[in-house]
């Protein structure tokens, strides 16, 4: 027994009172034994007993005081976070919060801000300058004593924090007409300025960009072949700066094969057409091309050849003195290429003998008669004829040597009367896609 504990027996009842209790007064009470007498008729004996007994107390308390100092961990123009370590006691009683509270330094009397705080941190928010902030631990005995943050706490940004980059994208791919989305997350104090180039130049007006004080995003929509490339951030506040480069690469079609298409190798029943390699492949390896023929005047298209793996093509197969469009596509991948169509009608033409030109002039001619020669030209070709020549060593515009022609008929006339102009004669034909030439002898 002490002066606070005393313990009494008063009839049938025993009494323990303690004085001033404290936390640590719990625990166990020593044994209780009282004297139990039981009487009994002879011939039995009365019967004398102890029973032995304890309890055990569980005092609660209101808990200590967090642990300081309270730390200010973070704090800008309008803000400011705090942290703290638990009490040392927590008043026999597990922890359910804690309470923080605010006031003005120049106004008496605390605010609570929040009383259900589970974590040891807290974030204050729209402040202006000179608050004083202070914590207290909760159990089920109620909130214990408060921990203050030293001193008046003054709104004002905290020393700069260089620029960080969080998540880093290298590289993109977008399928042509998709959406190019690039979010960056950034830190730093001040909040960093961003700016966005493609390949040191402006971005296209296609794009667009936020920025917040944790994120910066260009976004570029329906994007199209010519928005690939290497997009360049530049972040920068007062205490750093840094790039980051993005490739980013739009996939899809490829462009039409470059023209005019072009005719050569003229056969009996084929031609051969050609082409060039289109300017963008659309970012994949070209697969082939895809010829189609139409004849005039049909409308429908027939595939020749669906996947030519040069640039080039022998078409055959086609009708004499009949006119054709051809068509030229690329492949790829991600898809076929809108066409290349031939600017004018193809007449495929059965030639005559060495070629298109067909001679008519008389074998033999006696002294003072004149030379006749005529040549008949099949003018409906591939092209259009542009010129004939006359293979011999002679000036054509000497005034023996006449020429003339209605656009059929060419027809050369010599006068003369000379054996120095009995010999070979030879006409050459020419257009865009070749030359073909006949020849017949002049004899006196």
């Amino acid at each position: 027994e002490s002066e606070r504990i005393k313990m009494e027996t008063v009839a049938k009842m025993a009494k323990l009172t303690v004085r001033e209790t404290t936390i640590h007064d719990t625990g166990e009470t020593p044994d209780i034994c009282p004297l139990l007498f039981l009487p009994f008729s002879p011939p039995f004996l009365p019967l004398f007993f102890f029973l032995s007994f304890n309890f055990l107390f569980f005092f609660v308390d209101k808990p200590g005081p967090p642990v300081g100092p309270i730390r200010i961990d973070d704090i800008d123009s309008n803000y400011v976070t705090i942290s703290w370590e638990p009490p040392e006691l927590d008043g026999g009683a597990t922890l359910s919060g804690y309470v923080v509270e605010q006031r003005d330094a120049h106004r008496p009397g605390w605010l609570p801000v929040s009383e259900s705080v589970t974590r040891t941190m807290f974030k204050f928010t729209r402040l202006v300058e000179g608050y004083r902030f202070r914590v207290l631990a909760c159990n089920a005995g109620g909130p214990g004593e408060p921990a203050e943050v030293p001193g008046t706490v003054k709104i004002t940004e905290m020393l700069g924090k260089a620029v960080q980059v969080l998540t880093l994208i290298e590289s993109l791919m977008v399928r042509q007409g998709g959406v190019i989305r690039l979010t960056i997350p950034i830190k730093g104090k001040p909040i960093p300025i961003c700016k966005w180039t493609k390949e040191g130049h402006d971005i296209s007006k296609r794009a667009m960009i936020a920025t917040s004080d944790t994120h910066t995003e260009l976004v570029i929509k329906d994007a199209e072949r010519e928005d690939s490339g290497t997009y360049d951030l530049a972040l920068e506040n007062k205490c750093g700066k840094k790039a980051v480069y993005i490739k980013v690469r739009v996939i899809g079609i490829p462009n039409p094969p470059e023209g005019p298409l072009e005719y050569d190798d003229i056969q009996a029943r084929s031609v051969r057409v050609s082409w060039r390699p289109p300017t963008d492949d659309g970012g994949a390896d070209i697969l082939g091309y895809i010829v189609e023929r139409r004849e005039v005047p049909k409308t429908a298209w027939y595939t020749v050849d669906s996947r030519v793996k040069g640039t080039s093509l022998v078409v055959k197969g086609l009708k004499e003195n009949v006119e054709y469009h051809f068509r030229v596509s690329a492949e790829n991948h991600f898809g076929i290429s809108k066409s290349l169509k031939s600017e004018e009608p193809a007449r495929h033409l059965q030639k005559n003998g060495s070629g298109i030109i067909r001679h008519r002039l008389p074998l033999q001619c006696t002294q003072s008669q004149d030379l006749f020669l005529m040549l008949n030209i099949n003018s409906v070709s591939l092209l259009k004829m542009t010129s004939v020549k006359v293979k011999q060593v002679l000036l054509l515009n000497h005034r023996k040597y006449k020429m003339s022609s209605d656009g059929r008929n060419h027809t050369l006339t010599v006068i003369t009367d000379e054996q120095e102009d009995e010999g070979l004669y030879t006409c050459m034909a020419t257009n865009d896609v070749g030359e073909i030439e006949t020849s017949a002898h002049f004899i006196f």
